[in-house]
């Protein structure tokens, strides 16, 4: 299987409507998706408050209900919440109607919990023209994916390819147990690799 690291420009160039990267003079910006986890949601908040950095986590519907305690506490620690939609649906193989409905539920499970965000990411980053201007919302994509959810993932390429990323990147990890064990080995590399560096992470506002 080919692994993009990197979001090859022609990708963005096709949907400039979406966001890619940030603006910025000396931010990274960190993103999980798929959580949040029991297990995995709590160590990523724990070596993020190490580093004194923020995160956006873009969760899922389901589980935010089964774990709203980590939802919370992502607020209360100063981070930035988007919606993943509610089951982690594939918007290139969804209807419409459906996938808007998903995308939907998601957010009602967010409002239960007190949280509001017009922030939103496609699971596997696929979504038609049409979805997007249907939803209607801010929809963030990535310049740097990890892969850590791959079980033969060559840990140390992930590293080295994820520390080309500079100031206004977006980098794509994964608060789930199946990424878990890359997770542990990746994230406080890329954590030290650019606070040495003298970049600040930060939420996507």
């Amino acid at each position: 299987m080919m692994r993009f690291y990197r979001t090859p420009r022609f990708i963005s160039l096709l949907y400039p409507e979406l966001t890619w990267r940030i603006r910025s003079e000396d931010a990274i910006y960190l993103t999980f998706d798929d959580g949040p986890d029991a297990e995995v949601t709590p160590w990523v908040l724990e070596i993020l408050g190490q580093f004194d950095a923020k995160a956006t986590f873009f969760c899922l519907g389901k589980n935010l209900e089964a774990n709203p305690e980590m939802g919370k506490r992502i607020m209360d620690e100063g981070h930035q919440i988007g919606n993943h939609t509610y089951s982690h649906l594939e918007g290139w193989k969804t209807k419409d109607l459906q996938y808007l409905e998903d995308v939907k539920l998601g957010e009602e499970v967010m409002a239960e919990l007190g949280m509001k965000s017009n922030l939103f990411r496609p699971p596997y980053g696929r979504i038609r023209k049409r979805q997007i201007k249907i939803l209607d919302r801010k929809i963030i994509m990535w310049s740097h994916l990890s892969w850590d959810f791959d079980q033969k993932l060559n840990v140390e390429k992930s590293i080295r390819q994820l520390k080309k990323a500079g100031s206004g990147s977006i980098l794509v990890f994964h608060d789930s147990s199946r990424a878990f064990k890359n997770l542990k080995k990746i994230l406080p590399e890329i954590l030290l690799h650019f606070r040495d560096k003298g970049f600040k992470f930060e939420i996507i506002p």
